[in-house]
């Protein structure tokens, strides 16, 4: 008998093919630190030492955002600190007697952060550097540390409005190379909001601006921002939960809600969200700082909840757990429409030929337009797939073509994974798909090969027995 972990396992392998050496920048706020009984601080902690063991480049960007206003709350009588408290553009009025502050818990931040995730580390399997299978350098594949220092510099912000920020500073540099070095050695780096600047003054950076910063120069693969709050987006007509956003949809949110978001690491709030609730803006800020990344190269950026094994989920089923920004995966992704059709059917014609398609006129291909979609580059389609919700939960993916010059690109993984988000959308918990020459490829990515008496009764009802397709679900 199958146990459900072998199944999920399974299922997972073509996720942690996908992201084994890639690179992910994970920011973590400092409200984690103190949640109720620590355990959720701890087993993020475990989790994130899990991606490391199965190949991801890590660097961990820490804030202490909440260790400074629990600080400056328990000096009540000075007003200056409860002054520079107070948030301007998202920035904070940095003066001598906060900067002490600051380093005081960026230091604290810093410690816990180490010290839990070496102990994660050594619970993974982290120091065994005398098991079988050492490379050339003596040291085995799973050895590695939590690395921090000097990884960026800053400069001071300056004076915005009239206001002058004194030690609240932005990134200047990322030391590329440097972290590079180090993540070949298979250690994790750890940054705090603590930047020096050449001449060795020390400023105060905003750790979500930081966090974007540094996956842009890194060119990294995601950044993955964790909430403090379990926070999500639903749809305001259907009420149901929004897994993923492109990077076009996330800026007209944000402008439609009044966030705009600088390059120098400040926000621009409308007046009436300073009324809103703090998780919600936390969350909006956040979209924000996602969109940033991805305008300086990021490929994907996500928004999750620390808890319950969430990151796992996220990175490594077909479901996920939050939200997921893409700026380049799904840009270009749409829905089709008749002007379309033309298009659509000279790029599935070659396809029908071979008899690796059926045949679909184009009266047929304009009637269930809006079943497909298309992949576009410069208003030329390249890609294309048909979606069909089914009763029971049950969604079928067909006519998945991806144009011969575009192909070995990424662009059937990306038109297949966006066509899945789509099913969860629609509250579908089966997708299905019928293949005659292309069975290999859907294996490859979870599919398992199932009978006919598995589809949901209308599509049995019109099966094709004849063409005697093999069904993958």
């Amino acid at each position: 008998k199958r146990l459900p972990f072998v199944s999920m396992f399974r299922g997972s392998a073509n996720y942690i093919a996908n992201h084994r050496n890639t690179l992910a920048v994970y920011h973590i706020p400092g409200g984690l630190l103190d949640q109720p009984g620590n355990n959720v601080f701890r087993d993020l902690m475990n989790d994130i030492a899990l991606t490391w063991l199965l190949g991801m480049k890590i660097v961990l960007v820490v804030g202490c955002r909440h260790q400074i206003a629990k600080r400056v709350a328990q000096h009540q009588s000075d007003s200056s600190l409860e002054e520079n408290l107070q948030s301007r553009h998202g920035l904070r009025v940095t003066d001598e007697k906060t900067l002490r502050i600051v380093k005081e818990e960026a230091g604290y931040v810093r410690f816990e952060v180490e010290r839990q995730l070496a102990r994660s580390l050594r619970m993974q399997g982290g120091g065994m550097g005398n098991a079988p299978g050492v490379g050339s350098t003596g040291q085995g594949y799973y050895d590695g540390n939590v690395v921090s220092g000097n990884f960026y510099s800053a400069q001071p912000f300056g004076i915005l409005d009239g206001v002058d920020f004194k030690y609240t500073g932005f990134v200047r540099r990322v030391e590329v190379e440097w972290i590079r070095q180090k993540h070949n050695n298979r250690d994790i780096c750890l940054m705090t909001t603590l930047g020096v600047s050449p001449s060795g003054e020390v400023f105060n950076v905003n750790s979500e601006a930081l966090a974007a910063s540094v996956a842009g120069a890194l060119e990294a693969s995601k950044v993955i921002y964790f909430t403090e709050q379990e926070m999500e987006l639903r749809h305001t007509q259907h009420g149901k939960k929004i897994q993923s956003l492109r990077m076009s949809d996330a800026n007209n949110l944000l402008e439609y809600s009044g966030v705009t978001i600088h390059k120098k690491g400040f926000v621009q709030l409308d007046d009436e969200l300073h009324e809103m609730d703090k998780a919600a803006l936390d969350m909006l800020l956040k979209i924000g700082w996602s969109v940033q990344a991805l305008e300086m190269g990021v490929k994907r950026a996500h928004i999750i909840s620390p808890k319950h094994g969430a990151l796992l989920q996220e990175l490594y089923t077909r479901d996920g757990s939050g939200l997921l920004i893409s700026g380049d995966l799904y840009d270009g992704i749409r829905r089709a429409n008749v002007h379309d059709v033309a298009a659509i059917h000279d790029l599935i014609s070659p396809l029908i030929q071979m008899g690796t398609l059926i045949d679909r006129p184009k009266s047929v291909l304009e009637k269930d337009v809006e079943s497909y979609y298309v992949f576009t580059r410069d208003n030329h389609i390249v890609a294309s797939g048909q979606l069909k919700i089914f009763e029971n939960g049950f969604a079928e993916i067909g006519c998945l073509v991806v144009n011969q010059g575009y192909r070995s690109r990424g662009r059937g993984d990306a038109m297949l994974g966006y066509l899945e988000r789509l099913c969860l959308v629609n509250s579908c918990s089966s997708i299905f798909v019928l293949s005659t020459q292309t069975m290999e490829w859907f294996v490859e990515r979870g599919f398992d090969e199932v009978g006919v008496d598995r589809l949901p009764p209308s599509r049995q009802a019109t099966y094709n027995y004849k063409r005697n397709s093999k069904i993958y679900m």
